[in-house]
């Protein structure tokens, strides 16, 4: 399969697991059958976009890195990334007085409550998801094109508005961080480990 095509079909198992939700709304499947069938789409599209991550190879700046390599950048972009998410939340209270709480989490706190198996999507599937999606596909394939200042701000930019939050800029300056901790780890996982290490903490301090 041709880098492209590979690409290609990333992408459009991303947009069929989006559609997904989209369509059993449609046909009023709801509660425990919606949440089920979700969890499964989502699982089944995590393992497709891995599997084609490996079958496309590394791209331009990825490398074969080591355990204690990956680790450590697992370890700073966990903690950059939730430094980032307070102080830029700081500011944007500050500056545009937005509020502190995301509604994305809280709403998804609020499933996670009712169906806790659907923490497999939120807490695994989404981070490999969106890391593959907007940093491995947008972001590093808009490098070549423009730079690699520009492909981050515009790879950000559809990470933030993919998530439809009320703090935006939150999200923006996040997808800012993972495109570094990518960049410079050069291994998509370990910036998708990062983001899973994250999403792990805010629910947790979300829940007290």
């Amino acid at each position: 399969m041709s880098f492209p095509k590979n690409q290609f079909f990333t992408l459009l198992t991303y947009i069929l697991l989006m559609a997904l939700g989209t369509g059993l709304s449609a046909f009023s499947i709801t509660g425990t059958a919606y949440f089920v069938i979700l969890t499964i789409g989502a699982l089944l599209a995590t393992g497709i976009m891995i599997y084609l991550v490996k079958l496309s190879g590394p791209n331009e700046f990825e490398e074969k890195t080591t355990l204690n390599h990956d680790l450590q950048w697992i370890i700073l972009g966990t903690i950059g990334a939730i430094v980032v998410q307070l102080g830029i939340g700081y500011l944007d209270q500050l500056v545009f007085h937005a509020s502190t709480s995301s509604q994305n989490t809280l709403q998804l706190l609020l499933i996670v409550k009712a169906y806790p198996y659907y923490f497999l999507y939120v807490l695994i599937c989404a981070p490999i998801m969106e890391e593959i999606i907007f940093r491995r596909l947008f972001f590093a394939n808009l490098i070549k094109p423009t730079n690699i200042y520009i492909a981050a701000i515009i790879a950000s930019f559809l990470f933030a508005f993919m998530h439809q939050d009320t703090r935006f800029m939150v999200y923006v300056f996040m997808g800012l961080w993972f495109s570094f901790v990518y960049y410079k780890s050069k291994n998509i996982y370990v910036s998708a480990g990062s983001h899973i290490l994250m999403n792990m903490i805010v629910l947790i301090f979300s829940m007290r």
